[in-house]
C-alpha cells in the first residue's frame, strides 16, 4: 500500500502545485460558467419538483420515481464509463510500459490504476449532479442528515460501479483487443441510448391526456431490489417524507462496494499479467504504391495527411458515432414537433422554429468544432517540430487545417438544417436565409476553432477528449456560441421588421430597409472578424518558439 501512495504522490503534488492564485484567476471565468450552470440546473429541478408535487395523488409517487430513475441512469452511466476508462487506464495508458519495467508489484499497479479509473469516471457526475439533490433537499425542507446520508451512500454507489467496471474490463480484454473493445462498447452504449431515447420519446411525445403521461412514467421499471440504484433510493427516499432511514440498505451498499473492489483486485491479479503480454503493437501493412499523379503536392500535403490519419485512427473516426447520434436525436425532435397544431395558436410558429433551428444548429456546430477543429492543431503532438522545419508556412498550415474541418462540417450542418426546415415546412425565403446563415457560421466558427486551437495548443495531451475539455476548449465553445447567438439575434430582428411590414400590408420604409441592410452588414462583419482575428493570432503563435 505504501508503494501505491508513492506512485500517486506525483499526481497529488502536480494537482497541489497547480492550485495557485494565477491559476485560479485564469480559471475564474470557467468557475463562473460552472456556477451559472449549477444555478440554472438547480432552478430547473426545483420548478419541475414543484410542478410534480402539485399533481393530485400521483405527485409524491412521481417524485420518488424520478429520483429512482436518476440513480438508475447514473449507475448505467458510471458502469459504462468505468469499463471504457479502465481499458484506457490499465492497457492503453502511456505509463504502463514504464511501470512494468520497474520493480513495482502488480498489486500496486492495479491499485494505482483502479484509483485513476474510478476518479476519472466519476468526477463529472460528482461535479454536475449536486444541484439536483440540493433542489430535492430544499424542496422537501429535509434535515441536515439527508445530505450526510446521501454522501455516505453515494460513495459506495460509485465504488460498486468502479469495481464492477474494472472487473468487466479485465474479462473482456482477455477475449478482445483493448482498442477495438473501446469502440465496441462505445457503439453498444450509443445504440442502447438511442433505443432507450426512441422508446421514451414514442411513449411520451404528444400524450393524449395527463393520465397517459403519468402511466408512461410509472411504467418504467427500474426498482429491482437487486440493483444498487434501488438500495440508494431506499436509503434517502424515506428522509424526504420525514421518516427515519433504514440502515439495512446503506449497509448492503457498503458490503457490496467492498466485495466489488476485492473481486476486481482478484480478477486483475489473475488476468492482468497475461493480458499485458498478449497486447502487442499492431503491424500495418504498407500500401502499394500508386501513380505519381495521386501523390499530394506541397499545398495539399497536410490536408491529405489529416484525412488519412483520421480514417486510420479509430480514436478519431469513432467520435462520429456520437455526432451521428446527436444529429439523429436533433432531427427526430424537430420531426416530432406538432407544427400544424401549434400554428393554430401561434401563426408565426414556422418562422420561430426556423430561428430556433439555426440557434440549435449553431450549438451543435460549436460542440463538433471543439472536438474536430479546435483539437486538430494539438493532435500533431510531439511531432509538431517536423511541421516547424518543413518548407510550409504557418499560414498554409492553418488554411489546410481549416479546409480539413470546414468542408465536412459545412456539408453535415447544411444537410441537418435542410432536413429540419423541410420537416417544419418553412417557405423558400426562410430556407435560403437559413442555409446562407449556417454557411456563414460554419466559416467563422471553423476559423475560430482553428485559430484558438493554435493559440492554446496542447501537444503533450494524453487523451483526445482532454483537449476539447480544457479551459481553452471551453473558452472557444463559449465564444462560438456567443457569435451564433448574436448572428441569429440580428437576423431575427431583421426578419421581424420584414414580417411586421408584410403582415400589416404596408411597404417597408426607408428606415426599415436601412435596418435590414445594416443587419446583414453587421452579420458579415461580425463573422469576418471572428474568422480573421483568431486565424491571424494563431499564425503568429505558431511562428513563435513553441515548447513541445
Amino acid at each position: 500500500m505504501k508503494t501505491t501512495f508513492l506512485l500517486l504522490s506525483p499526481k497529488i503534488k502536480s494537482a497541489k502545485n497547480s492550485i495557485t492564485i494565477n491559476t485560479l484567476l485564469k480559471r475564474l471565468p470557467f468557475i463562473f460558467i460552472g456556477f451559472v450552470f449549477w444555478l440554472l440546473f438547480y432552478i430547473g429541478t426545483y420548478k419541475v419538483l414543484n410542478f410534480i408535487r402539485e399533481i393530485y395523488f400521483f405527485g409524491e409517487i412521481i417524485s420518488r420515481k424520478l429520483l429512482s430513475i436518476i440513480f438508475f441512469s447514473l449507475g448505467i452511466f458510471l458502469l459504462l464509463s468505468n469499463i471504457i476508462t479502465a481499458l484506457s487506464s490499465f492497457y492503453i495508458s502511456k505509463d504502463i510500459p514504464f511501470l512494468m519495467s520497474k520493480p513495482v508489484r502488480i498489486q500496486d499497479i492495479l491499485r494505482l490504476k483502479a484509483i485513476e479509473t474510478i476518479s476519472s469516471s466519476s468526477w463529472m457526475v460528482i461535479s454536475f449532479i449536486p444541484p439536483f439533490f440540493i433542489a430535492y433537499g430544499i424542496n422537501y425542507n429535509v434535515p441536515f442528515y439527508f445530505y450526510l446520508m446521501l454522501i455516505l451512500t453515494f460513495i459506495p454507489f460509485i465504488l460498486i460501479s468502479g469495481g464492477l467496471g474494472i472487473a468487466v474490463a479485465h474479462l473482456l480484454t482477455r477475449i478482445f483487443s483493448a482498442k477495438r473493445l473501446r469502440l465496441i462498447l462505445l457503439a453498444i452504449g450509443l445504440i442502447l441510448f438511442l433505443v432507450g431515447y426512441l422508446w421514451i420519446a414514442s411513449r411520451w411525445y404528444s400524450p393524449e391526456s395527463p393520465e397517459q403521461f403519468i402511466n408512461a412514467l410509472l411504467s418504467i421499471k427500474v426498482d429491482s431490489p437487486y440493483l444498487p440504484s434501488f438500495w440508494i433510493t431506499e436509503s434517502v427516499a424515506p428522509i424526504l417524507k420525514g421518516q427515519s432511514p433504514e440502515l439495512l440498505y446503506p449497509l448492503v451498499l457498503l458490503i457490496t462496494a467492498i466485495f466489488m473492489l476485492i473481486l476486481s483486485s482478484v480478477i486483475g491479479n489473475w488476468l492482468y499479467p497475461d493480458n499485458i503480454e498478449r497486447i502487442q503493437p499492431s503491424i500495418r501493412q504498407k500500401s502499394k504504391p500508386v501513380a505519381e499523379i495521386f501523390y499530394p503536392n506541397r499545398n495539399s500535403a497536410f490536408l491529405w495527411k489529416d484525412i488519412k490519419i483520421f480514417f486510420r485512427d479509430a480514436g478519431q473516426w469513432s467520435q462520429l458515432f456520437i455526432i451521428i447520434a446527436l444529429i439523429f436525436i436533433y432531427v427526430y425532435n424537430f420531426r416530432s414537433i406538432p407544427v400544424k397544431t401549434i400554428s393554430g395558436f401561434f401563426p408565426l410558429v414556422k418562422e420561430f422554429m426556423a430561428l430556433v433551428n439555426m440557434l440549435l444548429a449553431g450549438l451543435v456546430l460549436s460542440a463538433v468544432s471543439a472536438r474536430f477543429l479546435y483539437a486538430s492543431i494539438s493532435l500533431e503532438g510531439m511531432a509538431f517540430w517536423i511541421i516547424r522545419t518543413s518548407p510550409v508556412t504557418a499560414k498554409k498550415f492553418l488554411i489546410s487545417k481549416f479546409l480539413y474541418g470546414f468542408i465536412p462540417v459545412t456539408v453535415i450542418m447544411s444537410i441537418v438544417v435542410l432536413i429540419t426546415n423541410l420537416a417544419t415546412g418553412i417557405n423558400a425565403l426562410l430556407m435560403i436565409l437559413s442555409l446562407i446563415t449556417i454557411f456563414i457560421l460554419c466559416v467563422s466558427v471553423s476559423g475560430l476553432g482553428i485559430g484558438m486551437g493554435a493559440i492554446y495548443p496542447n501537444f503533450r495531451h494524453e487523451n483526445i477528449v482532454a483537449i476539447s475539455m480544457s479551459p481553452g476548449g471551453l473558452f472557444f465553445m463559449l465564444i462560438a456560441f456567443l457569435i451564433v447567438l448574436l448572428t441569429v439575434s440580428i437576423e431575427a430582428w431583421s426578419f421581424y421588421i420584414y414580417k411586421r411590414a408584410e403582415l400589416s400590408g404596408i411597404a417597408l420604409t426607408l428606415m426599415e430597409k436601412s435596418q435590414i441592410i445594416l443587419g446583414g452588414i453587421l452579420i458579415i462583419i461580425l463573422n469576418s472578424i471572428t474568422f480573421y482575428i483568431p486565424m491571424k493570432m494563431g499564425r503568429k503563435r505558431l511562428e513563435e518558439d513553441l515548447s513541445i
